[in-house]
């Protein structure tokens, strides 16, 4: 059980961090969006790295969100077919789905991490900011490697009876 509360503090750090990072993405697209329609229609004017950041932070907000938002009960479960079911059946189900979920993101992120290192990516820099590419792609396997983490504290805490806290995304 010890050993559970360090895996559930690691996910907690984890969690915070997602956090704070998806409030300062989300805070920095909308200024920079407001910014670049003030410029363009007032000021006929542009940067040129503007949008393509903006649609960078869109994609890692996306990979690194939805494993918050899987942490924090926000997605879509089987709630209407499992509702159905009795206790030992929803721990099946949970689990077997959490299994699943862990199967796919453990495939996902060792494609990710494979393309976001391939060669033709690692040549690769954006037009605007000049950044590896390799870095923008990393934010999809990153995404998927802590929806591993938070899948495996789902079970942990199916197989030990422990009720999630409410946790805000």
């Amino acid at each position: 059980m010890k050993a559970f509360s360090i895996f559930q503090k690691f996910a907690d750090l984890i969690f915070n961090i997602i956090k704070v990072l998806m409030a300062i993405m989300i805070t920095v697209m909308v200024i920079i969006t407001t910014m670049e329609v003030i410029r363009r229609y007032i000021f006929g004017l542009s940067f040129i790295w503007a949008e393509e950041l903006v649609k960078f932070m869109l994609v890692a907000v996306t990979f690194l969100g939805g494993p918050a938002a899987y942490r924090s009960g926000s997605l879509a479960f089987l709630d209407l077919a499992v509702s159905h079911l009795g206790d030992k059946g929803k721990k099946a189900v949970s689990i077997f789905i959490n299994v699943v979920i862990i199967i796919s993101c453990i495939w996902l992120a060792k494609l990710g991490f494979e393309y976001s290192f391939s060669p033709m990516v690692a040549k690769m820099y954006s037009t605007g900011l000049k950044l590896k590419m390799t870095y923008i792609y990393l934010t999809i396997p990153i995404g998927f490697c802590m929806m591993i983490v938070f899948a495996i504290e789902q079970i942990l805490m199916t197989v030990f009876n422990i009720e999630p806290e409410a946790k805000e995304a």
